[in-house]
């Protein structure tokens, strides 16, 4: 019998693709990456709508900033109305604060309008978490972020603040007997036989039993693996910077050689000295 890629993937990477769900980053990645009608099916239910039709979609997109923090954006969209979409799949709920949500809408506005284009250009945006866990322990399917004046209109409702962003938050736990039920249901199944939309259920299916498809996700789950231990290692390093500056501080340490010996910048030193004292 012909050897197949089955053969040459590691035991452990393969078990590790068969438990993978939607609600991972890495099944996430390859399953909207690209592909337009699977991502209009996933913001047609999120929004209730039939109308939209995706024009252009992406995974893993990266939003550069020369002057500070950079983002990567999990599913980025455009419908045919220009309308932009920021989906992104988040299983911590610290990782779905407001202030992220700000920033995400600053880098995002940030390269959608050109040099000496009028603020009015700027196109409407939905920004969209998916969130693992009810976040705000509510019980409610969806949150939305409702931006309101303190004026009250004739009906005795605040009026609206329109800037053309629109933020939701969804309760991944929500497992009603709707759309929206059916499809948190389908995020939080690693099985595609399980899944309620076809749509889904086939290109998971790919990334699981096909050749080539379980050849790219078990690509992806080696980057996000290496990323991972990318970052617990420099969260690691800079843990001990700080412990190791802090030590220093208490001896008296001028904070000038603080910084040279330990790497990190003065105002951090100078931070922690004020935690110090």
């Amino acid at each position: 019998m012909p050897e197949t890629v089955f053969d040459n993937i590691d035991p452990a990477m393969m078990e590790r693709i068969k438990k993978l769900r939607l609600i991972d980053d890495e099944l996430m990645t390859v399953v909207f990456s690209g592909d337009k009608k699977v991502t209009e099916l996933l913001i047609r239910i999120l929004l209730n709508r039939n109308d939209l039709r995706v024009t252009k979609s992406m995974t893993q997109e990266q939003k550069h900033n020369l002057f500070g923090h950079s983002v990567t954006l999990d599913i980025v969209a455009e419908d045919i109305f220009k309308t932009e979409y920021n989906i992104e799949i988040q299983r911590a709920d610290k990782g779905a604060v407001a202030r992220r949500i700000r920033y995400h809408q600053a880098m995002i506005d940030s390269h959608t309008l050109k040099k000496q284009e009028d603020f009015d250009k700027l196109p409407n945006l939905y920004i969209i978490f998916i969130l693992e866990h009810d976040m705000f322990e509510m019980g409610e399917p969806v949150y939305f972020v409702n931006k309101t004046l303190n004026a009250i209109d004739e009906e005795g409702n605040n009026l609206l603040f329109d800037d053309g962003c629109n933020i939701m938050y969804v309760n991944g736990e929500y497992k009603g007997d709707d759309s929206l039920g059916k499809l948190m249901h389908d995020f939080s199944t690693p099985d595609a036989d399980e899944m309620y939309y076809t749509e889904l259920a086939e290109r998971v299916r790919f990334y699981k039993q096909n050749e080539t498809g379980v050849k790219m996700a078990s690509k992806i789950v080696e980057e996000y693996g290496n990323d991972r231990a990318a970052e617990a290692f420099k969260q690691g390093a800079e843990q001990q910077a700080i412990e190791t500056a802090t030590r220093l501080l208490k001896k008296n340490v001028p904070v000038d050689d603080i910084a040279e010996y330990t790497g990190l910048t003065v105002e951090k030193i100078l931070e922690l000295k004020n935690q110090c004292e």
